[in-house]
């Protein structure tokens, strides 16, 4: 098992004795103070926010249902000590979702038929991370989709295509983005029919319906390493 060890004993405490004296001494609840701990001891690493349910459980000698309650109620009530600007958690949100590993264990909780149609299964554990993807999704046009596991959430590639132009992470260069698929999907009709046309009159908008087309074949297909190619190209920072 893993020691909890905090890595600024003295930010944590300074923090925490902030916090009760703002409550006023004495007025804060036991579930209030637990709250207050768990929040703390995430802003300070000491439990990696990206960790597993089950893994930060292990660390704090509780069940994982007792964990999951704690992120849940804990960012409910004290979200405001944990600043973070929305593009870099976004960031660290889907650097962690959007791994192999990742993609492969949310996979096995995603049913063919959405996979067939172009979903792919995305895994977010954290509470508080995926209502900000949900809420990314959304402002991108899209709709999250629940899987069987309410853990999962089942994400169109063209859903995630739209969350990156919105965001600022794709480079829009039709050029540029015509080079890269072609490294990566050289056979295509997509490709092809694009080739075809003047590079003059080339537009974002043809290089964008090719990447979301062989994105959808791809995720159909279970396509591992072309998904992870593409999402790359989407994701620059993955």
């Amino acid at each position: 098992m893993q020691q909890l060890e905090l890595k600024d004993p003295a930010g944590f405490a300074a923090e925490f004795m902030r916090q009760t004296q703002l409550q006023g001494f004495g007025s804060l609840s036991k579930r209030d103070l637990e709250l207050l701990v768990y929040v703390l001891l995430e802003r300070d690493g000491a439990i990696d926010r990206n960790a597993s349910n089950h893994a930060a459980a292990q660390q704090l000698r509780v069940t994982p249902a007792k964990l999951r309650a704690l992120r849940r109620d804990g960012y409910a009530r004290w979200r405001q000590l944990v600043t973070e600007p929305v593009d870099a958690a976004l960031r660290r949100v889907l650097s962690h979702v959007l791994d192999e590993a990742n993609l492969r264990s949310g996979s096995r909780h995603v049913s063919e038929r959405s996979r067939k149609a172009g979903f792919l299964a995305v895994r977010v554990e954290h509470p508080d991370d995926r209502q900000l993807f949900e809420q990314a999704i959304l402002d991108g046009g899209g709709l999250p989709v629940y899987e069987r596991n309410r853990e999962v959430l089942a994400v169109r590639f063209d859903t995630l295509v739209a969350l990156a132009e919105k965001a600022g992470f794709l480079q829009q260069d039709a050029d540029a983005m015509v080079k890269e698929l072609r490294k990566l999907a050289p056979g295509s009709e997509e490709l092809a029919d694009l080739l075809r046309k003047d590079v003059t009159r080339l537009r974002w908008e043809d290089a964008r319906n090719a990447l979301n087309s062989l994105g959808a074949k791809a995720v159909s297909s279970s396509a591992e390493s072309a998904v992870k190619g593409l999402l790359k190209l989407v994701f620059p920072f993955l």
